[in-house]
C-alpha cells in the first residue's frame, strides 16, 4: 500500500470529544448499519489532519461529517471554515451537534452550508432524527437549520 492509500471504509466521520455522545452516536449508527464505516476523532486539529492527509478518504466518499463545535485544539467552526475553503470539501454534508445557544454559531453554520444543527444534550430521539435526515433527507425546500433538532 502506497503512502496515498486511503481508508475506503470511512463513510461517516464523527468529530466529538465527549465519550457519552460518541457512544450514543455509535448506537444509532449501528441501527443504520453504518458502524463499520465510522471513524471517531476527538480533536479538531486531528480531524483536519486526517481529512487533508495521505490516509484521507476522498471527500466525495463521505456520507456525512458529524461535528461538535466545542473541540480541543481547533474548534468545530474553525475546522468547518478550513474545510469549506477547500473546493473538494465545499459540498460534503455536515451535521453540527453542540451545546452552544449562541445565535452567531447558528448563523455561521448556515453560512458554512451545514445540513443540520442538533442541540446538546443529544438525546437518542434527537440524534435518531438527525441520522435519519442524513440517510433519508427531508423534502427539497425544508430548511433543516430553521427546524433544527433540539
Amino acid at each position: 500500500m502506497g503512502a496515498n492509500h486511503w481508508d475506503s471504509s470511512v463513510r461517516v466521520l464523527v468529530v466529538e470529544d465527549n465519550p457519552d455522545d460518541r457512544e450514543l452516536l455509535l448506537r444509532q449508527l449501528r441501527k443504520s448499519g453504518m458502524e463499520s464505516h465510522v471513524k471517531f476523532i476527538a480533536d479538531g486539529q486531528e480531524a483536519l489532519d486526517f481529512l487533508t492527509g495521505p490516509q484521507a478518504p476522498p471527500p466525495e466518499s463521505l456520507i456525512v461529517i458529524l461535528l461538535d463545535l466545542r473541540l480541543p485544539s481547533l474548534t468545530g467552526l474553525d475546522l468547518l471554515r478550513r474545510l469549506r475553503a477547500r473546493d473538494d470539501f465545499r459540498n460534503v454534508p455536515v451535521t453540527v451537534m453542540t451545546s452552544s445557544i449562541d445565535p452567531n454559531d447558528l448563523e455561521e453554520c448556515r453560512k458554512l452550508n451545514v445540513i443540520n444543527y442538533v442541540s446538546k444534550p443529544v438525546t437518542f430521539t434527537s440524534f435518531s432524527k438527525a441520522v435519519a435526515d442524513v440517510f433519508h433527507p427531508p423534502l427539497p425546500g425544508a430548511d433543516s437549520l430553521e427546524n433544527s433538532v433540539t
